[in-house]
């Protein structure tokens, strides 16, 4: 992983996770109930507001989108178009 601030870090990661649940045609709402939260404003704090997911959370998110936390975190995956 390139060395990125914060808040590069943050948007980085957000598009990531964003990116990969478009690619399974998940809702913000099913995400989240894959993750165990009720509703869908913890997805959009991630994918929205760029928040810092704890490393629990960061575990789950991986694990509800199918791949690891290294592919999660491999932002050289990230479509360049968006």
């Amino acid at each position: 992983m390139e060395n990125l601030d914060v808040k590069d870090f943050k948007v980085s990661l957000a598009k990531r996770i964003k990116q990969r649940r478009v690619e399974l045609g998940l809702t913000q709402a099913s995400l989240a109930l894959r993750i165990g939260f009720k509703d869908k404003q913890i997805v959009n704090n991630y994918e929205i507001q760029g928040a810092n997911p704890t490393a629990y959370n960061l575990v789950l998110i991986a694990k509800a989108l199918d791949i690891t936390v290294n592919d999660l975190l491999d932002f050289s995956k990230l479509e360049n178009s968006k």
